[in-house]
């Protein structure tokens, strides 16, 4: 028997979930576990992925491709459950999405940091565009980026003192 088209069908089978989600098979079974998808199965034991699901798979990747940790995000997908009522779930749930933004606030910050010493490095390497010497200490003894390399962390790393 062959099945509708996906399109008409109220669900979905791993493998079109996976590519809907430009994914693989492994990473939704990895969220099953984890407690982000609970699909419904066949009696040979097929999964079957609602629409909710992929809904639901969605926003954890974009979390996930976003730096959200895997046990955080397991945490939000199953969070409300362990409430016994809406009260309870509303304190829980606003602490959680508050430390997870307070997380997020310091990337960006940290983010904004390492944006900031990249552009420094670029200024700083950008000075040897138009150099004819090889970039060491002996054929360009007075390297501007050399003499300046401690202005970006960044810089030291590609451009280590240390070495010849």
């Amino acid at each position: 028997m062959r099945l509708p088209s996906r399109q008409h069908r109220n669900y979905l089978k791993i493998g079109e979930l996976a590519e809907m989600l430009s994914t693989t098979p492994r990473t939704i079974r990895l969220y099953e576990e984890l407690g982000v998808l609970v699909p419904a199965r066949t009696q040979a034991g097929t999964r079957l992925y609602a629409r909710k699901d992929l809904k639901r798979m969605e926003i954890a990747l974009n979390l996930s491709r976003s730096g959200i940790g895997l046990e955080t995000i397991s945490r939000l997908a199953t969070l409300r459950e362990q409430f016994s009522s809406g009260s309870e779930a509303v304190c829980g749930v606003l602490t959680e999405l508050l430390a997870l933004q307070e997380a997020i606030r310091a990337d960006i910050e940290r983010l904004g940091r390492l944006e900031r010493d990249i552009e420094a490095a670029r200024d700083l390497i950008g000075q040897c565009r138009s150099c004819p010497n090889r970039p060491n200490r002996r054929d360009c003894p007075n390297c501007p980026v050399d003499r300046h390399v401690d202005l970006s962390a960044i810089a030291r790393l590609i451009w280590d003192p240390e070495c010849p």
